[in-house]
């Protein structure tokens, strides 16, 4: 019985846990989707955890979670953000990426002067 006691809030935290880290991800693929850029490893790492009143004034858990995402396959950048519980509280991600420039199929020309005739 002592087993079950100690052991069964063991495994609640780790299942909640394993939650979070789980929303966090879903949380840190759809910002890179939206920015159009990819998810590095396709994870998410746990790098703060702390005690918060939520809107509700209970005490809760923040996880604070940074993952790596990239632009061009070759570079590397890190964007972060915060659960407090499951739900969301902050998230510095990538900025989307502006539209390619496509060159205008007609050539404008300039004005032309035809000299000082002053």
């Amino acid at each position: 019985m002592l087993v079950l006691v100690v052991l069964g809030p063991v495994l609640y935290f780790w299942a909640r846990a394993r939650d979070a880290s789980e929303v966090a991800r879903r949380h840190g693929l759809e910002a890179c989707e939206r920015a159009g850029v990819q998810l590095l490893d396709h994870s998410v790492a746990l790098v703060k955890l702390g005690m918060k009143r939520g809107e509700d004034g209970r005490l809760g858990l923040v996880r604070q979670y940074r993952f790596d995402y990239s632009r061009e396959g070759s570079d590397r950048s890190s964007g972060a953000l915060a659960l407090h519980g499951l739900r969301l509280l902050w998230i510095t991600a990538p900025e989307p990426l502006p539209p390619p420039s496509v060159p205008d199929p007609i050539p404008r020309l300039g004005t032309r002067g035809f000299g000082n005739w002053g």
